[in-house]
């Protein structure tokens, strides 16, 4: 188990680090050709003879490799790299769950919630501020005026500076993109049609038969990483859109409590749930993330915190709910309870019965 899941990360973490510079094949990738051999020779199967033919064969779903046991790790359905793409979103979900943060295309994120969260700083409005900001659509591209007058805002310089490395610079290519109308990315032309990012699940939220362009006139305009993008902004749109209605509802809401422990803390006549947002491609991806948590991890869920998945998930995947706790371990299971977004508040009215 611990050699496949060594071979995923050489491979990801290879093949991107190569897409940075072609020059030079990264030992990464080497290693994971290695791995990738030596486990495909175990098992009988068929292995790559060169590093060509190991490309060829990640362009294929993962259950055609043959190497034991991958399901536990990656879908078996996924490959790993996508015409015209680059490694796909499968991938960037395996490294946001087994990378480091520090090393993950969000590190600087995660700098911001251990800033925030240092001892004796707890700055819980300021965390809650910026993953707001974040997580609004309006926000997705901005001028480098608007971003410095939101960052300029907080009075610690590193968490300023922390703010702005969220946003890269796109002034050069502008014209070339087009405003995403569900997340307010960019939508980019790849492959006979227009793309947000890798997985694209904003087609499925909303009408992308009328595109606008941006308009900016000759100010710097700066976008979100796309790692901030799809881990960030597109469950951040969730969490929003469930306190926004909650809210509405008569709920009291509190955003990121605890500097981020849970997503929501939702209250009614002193009694308190929390909710956090899961927004995992595919439902085993899911539910292996709470499969591979300690026990420690795992208790701060149990008979505190549901579980919700964006409805849009089950666009996907017919019973995303279902799947995804049949798949769960004992320990996983005895702690997680797991709903769909439309579900929350039928939920809520027999918890604060």
């Amino acid at each position: 188990m611990a050699k496949t899941h060594d071979t995923l990360l050489s491979l990801i973490t290879g093949i991107k680090k190569w897409q940075g510079n072609y020059g030079k094949i990264p030992d990464e990738l080497y290693k994971g050709l290695l791995l990738f051999i030596e486990q495909t020779v175990a098992s009988k199967a068929q292995p790559p003879v060169d590093l060509y033919h190991l490309l060829q064969m990640l362009h294929r779903p993962s259950q055609e490799w043959g190497i034991p046991d991958l399901q536990d790790y990656y879908p078996e359905d996924a490959p790993l790299l996508e015409e015209f793409i680059g490694l796909t979103p499968d991938a960037d979900e395996f490294l946001n769950r087994h990378v480091s943060p520090q090393d993950a295309e969000q590190q600087t994120m995660y700098e911001i919630l251990m800033y925030c969260r240092e001892e004796g700083r707890q700055l819980q409005q300021e965390y809650a501020r910026i993953r707001t900001f974040l997580s609004n659509p309006r926000n997705a591209v901005v001028t480098s005026f608007q971003l410095s007058q939101f960052a300029d805002t907080f009075l610690e310089i590193q968490l300023m500076n922390l703010i702005k490395q969220c946003y890269e610079e796109i002034t050069p290519r502008v014209a070339n993109f087009r405003k995403c109308p569900h997340c307010g990315w960019t939508l980019e032309y790849k492959n006979d049609r227009w793309r947000c990012n890798k997985e694209d699940i904003c087609h499925l939220l909303a009408d992308f038969e009328h595109m606008s362009f941006f308009d900016f006139g000759r100010e710097r305009v700066l976008r979100l990483v796309p790692g901030i993008q799809r881990f960030v902004l597109l469950p951040g749109i969730s969490e929003l859109r469930i306190a926004e209605r909650l809210i509405y509802k008569g709920y009291q809401v509190e955003l990121y409590p605890n500097v981020d422990e849970y997503d929501l803390l939702v209250s009614e006549d002193g009694k308190r749930v929390c909710l956090d947002v899961k927004d995992f491609r595919d439902p085993r991806t899911l539910a292996n993330f709470f499969n591979h948590q300690s026990s420690a991890y795992l208790k701060k869920y149990k008979s505190k915190c549901l579980i919700v998945v964006p409805n849009y998930r089950s666009q996907l995947f017919a019973s995303y709910r279902e799947r995804s706790m049949n798949l769960l371990n004992e320990t996983a299971r005895e702690c997680i309870e797991m709903i769909m977004e439309n579900e929350i508040e039928s939920t809520l009215k027999k918890v604060f019965l």
